[in-house]
């Protein structure tokens, strides 16, 4: 059975987790504290690697 319009809410997912990395990213490159940049890295590596699975 096809369900209408799974693949769209998949695509609006992983769209989601990638614009969350960005601005994750982003915002370690402008913080000072080198321990909340770091932390800010980390968490946009887990966004990417929930994107990647999501594509799969």
């Amino acid at each position: 059975m096809f369900i209408r319009g799974a693949g769209c809410a998949m695509a609006k997912e992983t769209k989601f987790l990638r614009k969350k990395a960005d601005k994750a990213e982003r915002r370690a490159r402008v913080t000072a504290d080198a321990k909340i940049s770091e932390s800010l890295l980390n968490l946009a590596k887990a966004y990417r690697t929930q994107e990647e699975k999501k594509r799969r």
